[in-house]
């Protein structure tokens, strides 16, 4: 189940939103809370504010049933994250925003404006061909809109075999390069992956985590680069690190298993 960090109040006054709430504020919350104060974004059912097993603050619905599919749960509950980011960010925000240009029109699933830039985030969990992700993207390119796709873990998988294949083909000929690694990323098609539990975390090709907020600052003030086929914050020095600690845990692990 994906953790939702907003709910709207049933009279109609607002939402409450986790993000927004100091520790204090949403132990309050809980204290005073009634059953059918707040209500879940997905079905309207009633919403329990918690607090997970790492004190990440979260609503629940009540007795843990929801009539709406888990995948639409996910989307739902990652457009409400972003969004709310994109705002503490200074942007002007908003989730289903259409637009359209020559190339056609299209509906980000978060849009937000800043300074003069605008950034169309996709969500994507179902299933979509690389030709589909480029057809999408080359809309918002060519209206000079930034975008960012956060996958779910298994589409990013898949989508990365699918972008490995293709630089394979036309880069190196349909041959492994020398030592057989490389970058399956594509430098126009800026892609992260996006967990939303046990708390929000971005990861990607390469050993590259980061923050979302991270994320979205880098992407708005140019900073998130594709570079040898690895999209990364700045450079590749983080992950060269992460990916160096990687393999001498690997390693010690199996000299401690030999002995």
């Amino acid at each position: 189940m994906a953790m939702v960090i907003e709910a709207a109040y049933a009279d109609g006054t607002g939402v409450a939103n986790a993000l927004r709430m100091s520790q204090v504020q949403w132990h309050e919350l809980q204290r005073n809370y009634r059953v059918g104060d707040l209500q879940m974004p997905c079905c309207s059912a009633p919403a329990v504010p918690k607090v997970s097993a790492n004190g990440y603050p979260f609503f629940a619905h009540l007795g843990g049933a929801c009539t709406t599919s888990e995948e639409s749960q996910w989307h739902l509950a990652a457009k409400i994250l972003v969004r709310s980011v994109l705002e503490d960010l200074g942007c002007r925000a908003s989730v289903e925003m259409p637009g359209s240009g020559d190339a056609g029109r299209w509906q980000a699933d978060v849009w937000g404006e800043r300074n003069g830039v605008r950034l169309a985030v996709e969500i994507q969990r179902s299933y979509q061909s690389l030709r589909d992700y480029r057809k999408r993207q080359g809309r918002y390119s060519d209206e000079g809109v930034k975008s960012l796709w956060l996958l779910g873990q298994e589409r990013y998988s898949t989508l990365a075999k699918s972008m490995g294949k293709e630089r394979l083909r036309t880069e190196f000929g349909g041959k492994f390069p020398p030592g057989g690694h490389f970058g399956p990323c594509l430098p126009d098609l800026p892609v992260a992956m996006l967990e939303l539990e046990p708390v929000p975390t971005i990861k990607g090709a390469g050993f590259f985590t980061a923050t979302l907020p991270d994320l979205l600052e880098a992407v708005l003030s140019n900073r998130f680069l594709c570079i040898d086929g690895l999209w990364c914050i700045n450079n590749l020095d983080s992950m060269s690190s992460a990916a160096k600690r990687s393999h001498e845990l690997a390693a010690a692990k199996r000299v401690a298993a030999n002995t």
